[in-house]
């Protein structure tokens, strides 16, 4: 796919934040190789120790130290935050700045200077780099949105790295928009013209599907059931030292700023979950209901994805009130998730009548199978609920909304009329089952090797998953 440039000048920034930090520093130096100009973005100074020590040549530009270094900079206050805002057509940066589960532990004066000052660093960086492409994950905190948003301005073309399903640990698709989009998809759905071997693979995915269960990449290294481990004791230990030391104390670094509970959220964990376990129900047999999963939080399938309705307690009063009097609302509760909550979010739930708390042991599938329809914001059940051939109703932004039968809810009160609406036979159809499998066709082939989800740091670090990663990057932007 053509992305509409002058590859005459070629100058990438890396977001080389976090989890892709080192992968991201191997990715630079191969796009050095191609003739690149490359910088490269960090949130700390460990990050940026890690790039240098890669050998990398291009600017790293560290955003915690240029917080530090201007927190009191005078030259704050002739930053007009309204201005910003109609300058780079954002319609509320606000909106913005609540999709960062960090940022907002911060009072109002302190916010507004994080903001100022974001602003400031990604001007200077464009300014000075020429940047004509920005590549990241999947934008999840306001530091990756805000960047997104200016550099759109000034037609830096955005290449994200986003995660699918059922092939977390070979396979990315390419996004361009903060929605992680997979536009590639979209654009081989509308052109709908697939080999036979194509076909059969999507055939084969859609038996897969409906077979199997699958599971979200981040669940390989979440969603254990919580169990008593005298590592507690060490994780205890280790919170107080840190607060001795103040190892998460520095201000200025937000996204560890005051973190350090997570040494004894597993032991809390434990401790919420064996108290809150009571609540969770059975299915009751003959029950006509609907499948509102519960999402892990915080995490950018709602803060972003879903934003009108992160607060899910409030989402779950709206949905209650909307459904149909002769069905009832299943509530799962993610089993990655389990003690996170507060005791009284259960509590409140258990007052609706027509809301039903359901075990989270229970196998989505089977309660998806048995279900009259997914309500949902973002989640994999949704992606799911298409290939068991089951109404979805999707209140956020998620990849497979281009789905024809994916029932987007644009307002709230369209839910009910949407519900009583639906042709239920249509999805049992044979028009159905063609329209499944090309989509599901158009998603194999918008798929590329390569894997960047860090559960297994060595084996997404070999010289092979680099090459594989990078080689789809440059064919990405040359069109090929």
């Amino acid at each position: 796919m053509s992305l509409g440039i002058d590859l005459k000048s070629k100058s990438i920034c890396l977001y080389a934040r976090s989890g892709q930090n080192k992968l991201y520093g191997k990715i630079g130096l191969e796009l050095e190789k191609n003739a690149f100009q490359v910088c490269y973005i960090v949130q700390n100074s460990v990050e940026e120790k890690n790039l240098l020590s890669e050998k990398c040549q291009g600017n790293i530009y560290n955003l915690t130290e240029f917080i530090r270094t201007n927190w009191n900079n005078t030259s704050l206050d002739s930053v007009k935050l309204d201005e910003v805002e109609k300058k780079y057509d954002i319609e509320s940066i606000w909106s913005v700045f609540y999709t960062d589960r960090f940022l907002n532990k911060y009072k109002y004066a302190d916010a507004i200077k994080f903001i100022k000052l974001h602003i400031l660093f990604y001007e200077h960086i464009i300014e000075k780099e020429k940047i004509d492409f920005y590549i990241n994950e999947n934008i999840a905190i306001f530091s990756s949105y805000i960047f997104y948003l200016m550099g759109k301005k000034k037609n830096i073309i955005y290449l994200g790295l986003s995660c699918p399903r059922n092939f977390v640990d070979t396979k990315f698709y390419f996004t361009n928009d903060e929605h992680s989009t997979n536009y590639l998809l979209n654009k081989y759905l509308i052109e709908n013209n697939f080999t036979d071997n194509e076909k059969n693979n999507a055939k084969k995915l859609i038996l897969s599907f409906r077979e199997t269960t699958i599971k979200p990449a981040y669940m390989n290294f979440t969603g254990k059931k919580p169990k008593f481990k005298f590592s507690f004791f060490k994780d205890i230990l280790k919170f107080l030292i840190s607060n001795l030391v103040g190892k998460y104390k520095d201000f200025y670094n937000y996204e560890t700023y005051r973190e350090n509970r997570q040494l004894i959220q597993l032991f809390s964990n434990y401790i919420k979950y064996n108290f809150q376990k009571k609540y969770f129900k059975q299915a009751v047999v003959g029950d006509k209901f609907y499948l509102f999963p519960l999402h892990f939080q915080p995490e950018a399938t709602t803060l972003v994805n879903a934003q009108n309705y992160e607060k899910q307690f409030y989402v779950i009063d709206l949905i209650a009130k909307k459904l149909p009097i002769d069905s009832v609302l299943y509530v799962k509760e993610h089993y990655a998730f389990l003690g996170h909550r507060e005791m009284n979010f259960y509590k409140k739930l258990l007052k609706y009548p027509n809301v039903r708390l359901i075990d989270p042991w229970i196998d989505s599938k089977e309660l998806i199978k048995n279900s009259k329809g997914v309500i949902t914001l973002t989640g994999t059940a949704g992606w799911e609920a298409m290939f068991y051939n089951k109404p979805v109703f999707l209140l956020g932004n998620m990849f497979y909304e281009s789905f024809p039968y994916i029932n987007k809810i644009q307002n709230i009160d369209e839910l009910t009329s949407k519900i009583k609406n639906i042709d239920i036979d249509s999805y049992k159809s044979e028009e159905y089952e063609t329209q499944l499998i090309q989509y599901a066709a158009s998603y194999l082939k918008s798929l590329k090797d390569g894997n960047y989800i860090l559960s297994d740091l060595d084996t997404v670090i070999k010289t092979d998953n680099i090459n594989n990663i990078t080689k789809n990057i440059l064919s990405e932007i040359n069109g090929e």
